[in-house]
């Protein structure tokens, strides 16, 4: 019997993105739950989602008083109901389609596979500020954790349910909560794995909302070095 599958997609003025992205996950995998949360979008993506109820199935929440990946991926594991559970960028929709590998390494006994830019066979095609910070960020963590594990700010992966538990402690800030998560589950002797990913340019880098200006860029790349020294003393 094929395990459940939770996809969490989360949205903010994501038009462009969202009815292919969804196409292509209902494509690609079987027993299949999309939620998606969404932070109030104005460009129209919520209209656009809604148009597309009577082709797909999917939960859709529409947050008006928060915002934040973060907060939003936790909704949605927290309405998630599949056996296992995982998140996918919108705009990158082509990740979707390694997934089938992700769910045989955890058939296979694992508890967490995520998609990875660091190991053989993987990449960062993105400019090079932002493929830059990122094998940096990776570089210190794997510096400083010690853990056998490659890409600590991939954020794209597929884990069992019963690890949520887990998630729940960590999860907050932007994308950073993935590099304590990562610890604590080898920590607790779990088996995690990484299969290669080469993550291709944005068409539209420049309004990725981790680089929407230089400052707020350092920013959050900060938040990513304090959270490996967080990890470090409170555990």
């Amino acid at each position: 019997m094929n395990k459940k599958v939770s996809i969490i997609l989360c949205t903010y003025n994501e038009v462009g993105y969202v009815e292919n992205t969804i196409k292509l996950i209902h494509e690609t995998l079987q027993n299949v739950e999309i939620i998606i949360v969404d932070d109030n979008s104005n460009d129209g993506t919520i209209e656009k989602i809604n148009s597309l109820k009577s082709k797909f199935k999917f939960n859709l929440i529409v947050r008006k008083n928060e915002r934040g990946l973060a907060s939003a991926q936790k909704k949605g594991f927290e309405v998630s109901t599949g056996d296992y559970v995982g998140t996918i960028d919108i705009n990158s929709p082509d990740q979707i389609l390694i997934f089938p590998k992700l769910i045989q390494k955890l058939n296979n006994g694992h508890d967490l596979a995520c998609l990875s830019r660091y190991i053989e066979g993987g990449g960062d095609k993105r400019i090079f500020i932002r493929s830059f910070s990122s094998w940096l960020i990776n570089f210190v963590g794997r510096l400083f954790l010690r853990i056998p594990f490659n890409d600590f700010t991939s954020g794209i992966f597929l884990m069992k349910r019963e690890h949520l538990k887990i998630l729940f402690k960590v999860i907050s800030g932007y994308s950073e909560w993935f590099i304590e998560f990562i610890y604590i589950l080898h920590k607790n002797n779990l088996k995690l794995s990484e299969v290669s990913y080469v993550q291709n340019k944005d068409a539209h880098e420049i309004d990725s909302k981790s680089y929407p200006n230089i400052f707020i860029f350092i920013y959050l790349g900060a938040q990513y070095f304090f959270r490996i020294l967080i990890t470090l003393f409170r555990n």
